[in-house]
């Protein structure tokens, strides 16, 4: 009976406090907005317009850095390259350049010129006003938008001499595109000026001279810009929008002042009282879960009584405490699983001398009596299935032995593709077995150094790679790829076309001793993640029914 007297002080102290340091600073503090609406309402709009222009930048600086690799990219292939060089010249261009061009966004036109300035193919619309010497072009067909230039040269891979250039006509509205509503509630419009040529984009009954001010008067409204300059491309670009809009409601509250002071008070205490009312309820049902779980009932959770989805305190700690609860659970779950791997590796050890020996000698006793069977026997096909069962038991015991050694190897730097290649050379026959096609046409060519065990990496990926033929459809195709990520990590993907994986059995995947097929063993995916973190990598699967899986394996890189 005691607890319910706290809870009613904690709420008299927090009630006293709010009425004695909130609303007499709240009444100033309105007294104030309502003696600076223009001041207020001119920096919130400036603060939207920055937020703007700042987002039409980054949108624009991205966009022309994707036209300059577009660009380029056109430039430095080697289809390109040899066309260039030909004899006799080649009068329709590369069918990879006309692919690659229709796959660029916002650029209306290109050409490409030999080393002697020779034009020698144009694509899409290239504006027809353009100096002799080949210089910027920026206004296009009458009405069209403003348009920049990216040029690129065309080099001898080997040499270094130039064969050639690339021209490119970009748009200038498709570099800062118009934006929604949504994305710039207060802003009218976005003006954007190319300062080669003076061209605008912008309402044709604004004057430009105007937006050169930071506030001007345009169709009997005040109006307030933010302008941004870009070095790459040379535009400015001036996010614009109506200041009346944003005065006018502090303007109002001015007026309403003492009216407003007074509702605000008395809200505020009201919603004092309703506020610390709930929440030290809610604490009742926080420790009421603690001392659950605190007696071992870790499926105790705060729900009743607590909005968990709340963004107060309270609503914080209650999304905090079931977090934790759940982790517990998984944690201890996680420790079951490693202490069962443990076990498992101890039994393995025993397994070896008491099953392998003897297994050995039968599958050999087996065998002979198999091999004197004549072909049409009935008795030749049961020891086929006798030798078929045997030879489960046998990778079985060699699985477990596996599991228990994982982590045992002799960690050298190794550049990761080489046993990453042995692996596949060694799987082609057993993966055409199966009926899957195994590409490594993703392997990049730059070398990927970690420090490993080679061996246990090449089980690694055998033991995926076995798996994905395994669960590939007929004539499916296995995909595999290697390169740096943001070149702290070596990545290798594993990827399948098969039916792949249920949300029930993703969740069980890497489970020792759960498989789907009647003949697994369940070691597979186990073994590879024992070896993942032995080697402080990281192995993760994603799957989606009739999507096929993915398996993502990611070590430290090492410098070299």
């Amino acid at each position: 009976m005691t607890t319910p007297r706290v809870f009613r002080s904690l709420r008299v102290r927090i009630l006293a406090t709010v009425l004695l340091c909130a609303v007499a600073p709240l009444a100033g503090v309105g007294i104030w907005l309502t003696q600076t609406a223009a001041r207020s309402g001119a920096l919130l709009l400036q603060a939207q317009l920055d937020s703007t222009a700042d987002r039409a930048v980054v949108a624009a600086s991205e966009r022309w850095r994707h036209r300059q690799s577009d660009v380029s990219l056109l430039a430095g292939n080697e289809p390109v390259r040899l066309a260039l060089g030909a004899v006799p010249e080649v009068v329709e261009a590369p069918a990879y350049l006309q692919r690659a061009f229709a796959t660029m966004t916002d650029v209306v036109g290109a050409e490409v010129r030999d080393a002697r300035g020779h034009l020698r193919w144009t694509f899409g619309q290239v504006p027809a006003s353009r100096s002799s010497a080949g210089g910027d072009v920026r206004a296009g067909a009458p009405g069209a938008s403003p348009q920049l230039s990216l040029r690129a040269p065309i080099r001898n891979e080997g040499t270094g001499v130039v064969l050639g250039e690339v021209l490119a006509f970009v748009r200038i509205d498709g570099l800062v595109p118009a934006l929604s509503r949504s994305q710039a509630p207060d802003a009218d419009f976005i003006a954007v000026h190319d300062r080669a040529t003076g061209a605008w984009i912008r309402p044709t009954s604004l004057a430009p001279a105007m937006l050169d001010a930071r506030q001007f008067v345009w169709e009997g409204h005040q109006w307030l810009a933010v302008r941004r300059s870009l070095a790459a491309p040379p535009i400015d670009i001036v996010a614009t929008a109506t200041l009346d809009p944003f005065i006018a409601p502090f303007a109002r509250t001015a007026a309403m002042g003492a009216a407003a002071l007074a509702a605000v008070a008395i809200s505020v205490i009201v919603l004092t009282v309703l506020v610390t009312t709930r929440l030290t309820g809610s604490l009742a049902k926080l420790a009421e879960a603690a001392d659950a779980v605190a007696r071992g009932d870790l499926d105790a959770r705060v729900d009743a009584g607590v909005d968990a989805r709340a963004l107060d305190e309270v609503g914080r700690v209650a999304r905090t405490f079931n977090t934790m609860t759940a982790s517990i659970r998984l944690m201890m779950f996680e420790r079951s699983q490693r202490e069962a791997v443990v076990a498992m590796g101890e039994l393995a050890a025993t397994l070896a001398h008491q099953v392998r020996s003897p297994a050995t000698a039968m599958r050999i006793d087996v065998q002979r009596a198999h091999d004197r069977m004549p072909a049409a026997s009935p008795e030749r096909a049961l020891l086929a299935r006798a030798l078929e069962q045997m030879d489960r038991l046998e990778r079985a015991v060699a699985g477990s032995l596996r599991l228990a050694r994982v982590g045992g190897g002799e960690f050298a730097l190794t550049d990761v593709r080489e046993p990453l290649r042995r692996t596949l050379v060694g799987l082609r026959d057993e993966c055409a077995r199966l009926g899957a096609t195994v590409d490594d046409d993703g392997i990049g060519a730059s070398p990927l150094f970690v420090e490993c065990d080679a061996p246990s990496l090449e089980q690694l990926v055998a033991n995926v790679i076995v798996n994905a033929a395994q669960a590939a459809r007929p004539h499916g195709h296995i995909w595999v790829t290697a390169h740096a990520h943001s070149g702290q990590r070596a990545v290798i993907i594993i990827r399948d076309d098969g039916p792949g994986m249920t949300t029930d059995v993703l969740a069980r995947a890497g489970e020792p001793l759960f498989s789907t097929r009647p003949e697994g063993t369940g070691l597979g995916l186990a073994i590879a993640q024992r070896i993942a973190a032995a080697h402080r990598g990281s192995l993760t699967i994603e799957s989606t029914p009739d999507a096929g899986t993915t398996v993502r394996l990611e070590l430290p890189l090492v410098r070299v």
